[in-house]
């Protein structure tokens, strides 16, 4: 799992991602907004975003991630307490919002929450096919279909971003760590994916990368 994280106090900041990290997550750390929005792919299964940020405060980097992955869970992290900033908050779209000071145990246990409740989805490929976001398994009606681990981490990023074009680099970044591999290892995985869903559903995009559509 992947966190982006943005908080101006270093120590919190620091104190956050050492503590995710711990729990087994990747976490993409910024105390500026704005650098966030420049360097940031926004690919990412949760953002924790501090209201009171330099560049680009956490509303702006919101509307930002909706722009572009409308499916990242997101979380303020927030000295406010005032109505009006909550009511702003879960108007532009945030899942949940956790005031400070807060304990780091509670922010784990509302992180969870957030990712169960989305990664439960189960993604309808075909009529009787689908993908089990929680499990990252592909199933046809009730019976698991064989895939290898690389093959289910490049279908569970193809449907966090379906219907757009993921492109070769990008999953050499999520699936791979971003180390080089070459187009053809990537075809010959798409191959053995293709057993189960059609090239019309899993396209390929010449030159560019790959779509799932739904």
């Amino acid at each position: 799992m992947k966190a982006i994280l943005l908080e101006d106090e270093y120590l919190l900041n620091n104190n956050i991602k050492e503590f995710l990290e711990l729990k087994g997550m990747c976490v993409e750390s910024y105390t500026n907004g704005e650098v966030l929005l420049k360097k940031s792919s926004l690919k990412a299964d949760i953002a924790i975003l501090d209201i009171e940020a330099p560049g680009a405060n956490g509303y702006e980097v919101l509307e930002w991630i909706k722009r572009i992955n409308d499916d990242i869970e997101t979380l303020f992290i927030t000295a406010y307490t005032d109505i009006e900033s909550i009511e702003r908050a879960y108007t532009l779209g945030c899942s949940d919002y956790l005031k400070k000071p807060f304990d780091l145990i509670e922010l784990w246990l509302r992180i969870e929450h957030l990712l169960h409740s989305d990664n439960s989805k189960k993604i309808n490929l075909t009529e009787d096919i689908f993908f089990d976001m929680s499990e990252e398994q592909l199933y046809k009606n009730s019976t698991l279909l064989k895939l290898t681990k690389i093959q289910r981490d490049i279908l569970k990023v193809l449907l966090q971003h379906k219907n757009t074009v993921v492109s070769y680099e990008t999953l050499m970044s999520e699936v791979w760590s971003d180390n080089f591999v070459k187009v053809n290892t990537i075809a010959s995985h798409i191959k053995g994916i293709r057993k189960y869903i059609s090239s019309d559903t899993l396209e390929s995009i010449r030159a560019e990368g790959y779509r799932i559509n739904i």
